[in-house]
């Protein structure tokens, strides 16, 4: 059965294609911005249902954290929650101090957004981090035990995100790297990136035949 983050992950791709064209085409820092923002439009209205995001932040949870699975419950809001920007919010949860019950709560605008409240909690609240392998890989040995999660301050915690949009990866990496991996290893890298809160990793297959057609139009 296909993982629901592959639902993220072919959004992120068609989202990045869009991009690519829609740069192309702007011929002037001013004429950028408005495509840049007639793209944050499009995102916004073809983003997947909630259920789906959150089906797939729960799969990453399950992935990453099998044994503290029931400590998180994650929801998405909408972007006015977030003063009309990106943000996470991390709560305690009401009834934290009933046994069996979720203790901390992490709502987004996205589930990359609540994936990346769930990585800021684990850095500052459990001494924990995700990285690749290479540089220490899933560093959760310090997580604390069913029942005594760190409590966050009664305020909550917010945090919007500084700019829409964070790009990922570079033109080698496609066909040094990525030609080689199977599911299992994209999937792995893709709960990464939701993890450190990109949105926009780059999509190189069929790249060119996009760019093709775009300068076709507006040159020829």
């Amino acid at each position: 059965m296909d993982s629901p983050f592959r639902s993220v992950s072919l959004i992120l791709f068609f989202i990045t294609t869009i991009t690519l064209s829609t740069l192309a085409v702007a011929q002037s820092s001013t004429i950028g911005v408005q495509y840049i923002s007639r793209l944050l439009d499009i995102q916004d209205r073809e983003r997947a249902p909630p259920s789906v995001q959150l089906a797939a932040a729960y799969a990453v949870l399950q992935r990453l954290l099998p044994s503290h699975y029931s400590a998180f419950q994650f929801r998405i809001i909408s972007k006015k929650q977030c003063g009309g920007e990106y943000c996470f919010i991390l709560r305690n949860h009401p009834s934290s101090y009933i046994r069996g019950t979720p203790e901390i709560v992490i709502s987004g605008v996205t589930g990359v957004e609540v994936l990346a409240g769930l990585h800021w909690y684990l850095r500052y609240w459990c001494g924990s981090h995700i990285s690749w392998d290479k540089t220490g890989g899933v560093q959760v040995a310090s997580m604390p035990k069913l029942g005594s999660f760190p409590r966050v301050q009664d305020a909550g915690v917010f945090v919007k995100r500084p700019i829409p949009l964070n790009y990922y990866q570079n033109a080698v990496t496609s066909s040094y790297t990525f030609a080689w991996w199977d599911w299992k290893r994209w999937e792995k890298e893709i709960d990464w990136m939701a993890l450190q809160g990109i949105n926009l990793p780059l999509a190189f297959t069929g790249q060119e035949t996009i760019w093709q057609k775009v300068f076709q139009v507006a040159f020829c």
